[in-house]
């Protein structure tokens, strides 16, 4: 298009060149508005322009040279192999057709202002081109060393889940045989006192490990939106108590508080309510000190439940991601405790799930607090006071 200016500018046939110039441009803008500028199309008129703009000047083996230059790195640049090799034969044929119909130009005086000018621009096109594509080439580097980033640490995430998986769930596999060949074994000389004992523990480590299927199996479940969460209004003391003393059994050397009160009614799925004060209860357990209280307060309506401690609480670095899959304070071989690093994410998915919100924040003067809400229960008499 600029050429076929250019030539026009310059005084070429008068009667035949701004005509043709004009349904050029014309007929290639009509395709940019209905093909969204297609670059095939674009650059075969731009070809076709450029025969026309100068099928009226004498010597323009280089202004061709230039423009095939220009042709081919822009059909490369914005649409590949086929759209250059199009483009060049599209530019071929129009040539072809330009020396079968047209007669043979005659030299003038403007000739070689014309095409220099020509091929500087032709030639800003080719560097143009060749810029775009260079950014080009850059950016997508970048995304494949970014990929490439994302599928190592892919392949190290599977890597420790898989031995997590072996380590997290021998321990309770190996407890439950062992007890079970125990009582097979010595069922005459056991006491009812062992006995229940061994029962005891063997339901225990059954209920860990179903436990910790439900974790691996939660996260892909609410992400694909296939975990069922069944609301309902109910007290939280009652869920709250049950999940403590089990976690904190009384004689142990740690103590757990709940101080909620009948007051506490929320609108949420149980079980999946003492799904999360599981995990974050068993979380305080971990990493938390010797003391764990969980209370709620009322805000608007909505509950806000914490479980806190008075541990070290959670380094500032490691608090943006300790909600993230597979995340612990600590990891690899510096692993102190058990655990898939999934019970903090699947309280995070469930507390979204239920219309909730779950955030870290440090106590005063020390220690950790969790943090999540839920919304309040429809039938809450008095629900606006403190717990």
């Amino acid at each position: 298009m600029v050429a076929c200016a250019v030539a026009v500018a310059a005084g070429y046939p008068a009667a035949t060149l701004p005509g043709a110039a004009a349904a050029v441009v014309a007929v290639h803008a009509f395709a940019r508005g209905r093909r969204a500028g297609s670059p095939t199309e674009s650059l075969l008129l731009d070809a076709i322009g450029l025969v026309v703009g100068f099928s009226q000047i004498a010597h323009i083996d280089l202004v061709l040279v230039a423009a095939a230059a220009y042709l081919i790195s822009a059909g490369m640049t914005f649409g590949g192999a086929k759209t250059a090799v199009a483009v060049t034969a599209g530019f071929g044929a129009a040539l072809a057709v330009r020396e079968l119909l047209g007669p043979a130009p005659t030299e003038t005086s403007a000739t070689a202002p014309v095409l220099w000018l020509a091929v500087v621009t032709l030639l800003g096109g080719v560097v143009v081109s060749l810029l775009v594509s260079a950014s080009a080439v850059a950016t997508a580097r970048q995304r494949q060393e970014q990929a490439l980033v994302a599928e190592r640490r892919a392949a190290e995430i599977k890597t420790e889940f898989v031995s997590m998986v072996t380590h997290e769930l021998r321990t309770p596999l190996t407890n439950i045989a062992g007890f079970a060949i125990t009582m097979r074994d010595t069922w005459a000389d056991l006491s009812a006192e062992e006995a229940d004992e061994f029962l005891r523990i063997i339901v225990g480590e059954a209920e860990l490990l179903a436990n910790l299927v439900e974790d691996v199996l939660a996260i892909p479940r609410l992400e694909a939106g296939r975990l069922l969460v069944e609301a309902t209004d109910f007290q939280l003391q009652p869920a709250a108590f049950r999940i403590t003393d089990l976690i904190f059994p009384a004689g142990g050397d740690r103590s757990a508080s709940v101080a909620l009160s009948g007051r506490v009614r929320v609108h949420a799925d149980p079980n999946r309510v003492e799904q999360i004060l599981r995990n974050l209860l068993e979380n305080a357990r971990k990493y938390g000190g010797n003391e764990i209280r969980v209370d709620a307060t009322p805000r608007d309506n909505e509950w806000v439940i914490v479980v806190a401690d008075n541990g070290p609480g959670v380094p500032p670095e490691h608090r943006d991601r300790i909600f993230g899959v597979f995340e612990q304070g600590s990891g690899g071989d510096a692993r102190t405790e058990s655990g898939f690093g999934l019970g903090l994410a699947v309280a995070r998915h469930l507390v979204e799930a239920m219309g909730g919100r779950i955030w870290y924040e440090p106590g005063f003067p020390v220690g950790a607090r969790f943090c999540f809400t839920l919304p309040a229960a429809a039938d809450r008499p008095g629900n606006a006071e403190a717990a």
